[in-house]
């Protein structure tokens, strides 16, 4: 996770308008308006963007002054601030919905969500995804996750396999000498799941994704493997004073750990596997290449096998969806549904020719798909829900 820095106006808004601002940034943006820290360089930049963006009113179909007063009367925290400019009053307006319609920026605090709801009925609104998955036995056997209740669901061996509060924990009593047994948990669309491992390391799983791995492991090496996306936190093991590597296996990659936190994203539909670290140290391998990650970086590997190693990023928006956010910068339109459409359990299909639109913010995973397609049609991307899919439209 990035340092905390202090950021001039100019840096903050730069960086908003080019959708590459951090969470962190945005909070720091907040609180710098609720202090009116520097406001005459604040009112500066913000009434020229403003008188631009006001400009193109005609071209874009959106009112900002509307949008300004609905805003700020919606929300009792902000109409309160009496005090406050104009332009003071925008920006913190700004920070939660749309308003540069060309660069996409926005955000759907938890807090506007109760303050202000959108509505938009439709006969076919899907529900958001929830807690979920199957998990396969060693012979073979399923276990639907969805409604099971607390208490023993299994026993593998020697370890016993737990439903505590919505997810499994595997309990080792012994080793013995058994061969290993494997147990995989899959998650559908719409889906997520959290396990702890044998020795204690956590898994949560985003929804289309499947974690394999042993009921318990040997003194060797702990190694599991995964498809879709997987975010982990290692506990540390050693034997006679030696760590005891932790592996994850995925598409060819291997990622060796000790004891750390990161993430991996390795969606078949998606163009790079991308595995980010949060805390401590992984070694990332595919043959005869490897690289070591330090916290803050990101490898990024190609289907041609290709390294790109990416240094500072948002940490907080790479597990946002572990915390019920999605969160974009600068994502594409492409990106974006297919994260709609994994969460909400439906396809995607784009009709016409399609403006070239990139969009930066969180919108909160527990809304209703109508909801999500609300805020994204402020940046003039058009939706028509049917049944099982979302037609995008011009």
């Amino acid at each position: 996770m990035k340092h905390a820095e202090t950021h001039n106006w100019k840096d903050l808004i730069t960086r908003y308008l080019n959708n590459q601002i951090s969470r962190a940034e945005l909070a720091e943006m907040l609180r710098k308006v609720e202090n009116e820290e520097d406001l005459d360089a604040l009112h500066e930049i913000l009434s020229t963007e403003w008188n631009h963006e006001e400009s193109q009113t005609d071209n874009s179909g959106i009112d900002w002054n509307a949008h300004y007063e609905a805003i700020i009367n919606a929300s009792p925290a902000f109409s309160s601030k009496k005090g406050l400019g104009r332009w003071t009053r925008w920006l913190l307006a700004a920070c939660l919905l749309t308003i540069f319609s060309v660069g996409g920026y926005w955000t759907y605090s938890t807090y506007y969500n109760k303050q202000q709801k959108i509505t938009a009925t439709t006969q076919f609104d899907k529900q958001p995804g929830s807690n979920g998955g199957i998990l396969i036995l060693a012979d073979g056997s399923k276990i639907q996750l969805d409604s099971m209740g607390n208490g023993t669901l299994a026993m593998q061996g020697n370890t016993k396999i737990s439903n505590r509060q919505g997810r499994i924990i595997y309990n080792a009593f012994e080793r013995g000498d058994e061969p290993q047994m494997f147990n995989t948990i899959t998650t559908p669309r719409s889906k997520q799941f959290q396990l702890v491992l044998a020795d204690g390391s956590g898994v949560w799983l985003n929804a289309a994704s499947s974690v394999r791995f042993p009921t318990t492991f040997n003194n060797n090496e702990r190694r599991v493997e995964i498809t879709g996306e997987a975010y982990f936190e290692i506990a540390q093991q050693s034997k006679n004073g030696n760590p005891i590597p932790f592996i994850v296996s995925v598409n060819g990659v291997e990622i060796k750990v000790l004891g750390t936190h990161f993430n991996v994203n390795a969606y078949a539909d998606e163009e790079v596997i991308k595995t980010t670290l949060l805390e401590g140290k992984v070694i990332v391998s595919k043959t005869n290449k490897q690289q070591v990650l330090q916290p803050g970086e990101q490898l990024q590997l190609d289907h041609n096998g290709n390294f790109t190693l990416l240094k500072d990023v948002d940490t907080d928006s790479e597990v946002a969806w572990k915390n019920g956010y999605f969160s974009f910068t600068n994502t594409d339109l492409f990106s974006v549904m297919r994260q709609i459409s994994r969460w909400y359990d439906v396809d995607i299909v784009y009709e016409g020719k399609l403006p070239n639109r990139r969009f930066g913010g969180e919108i909160s995973r527990n809304t209703n798909v109508s909801q999500v397609l609300k805020i994204l049609e402020e940046s003039k991307i058009h939706f028509r829900q049917e049944e099982h899919r979302i037609v995008v439209l011009p």
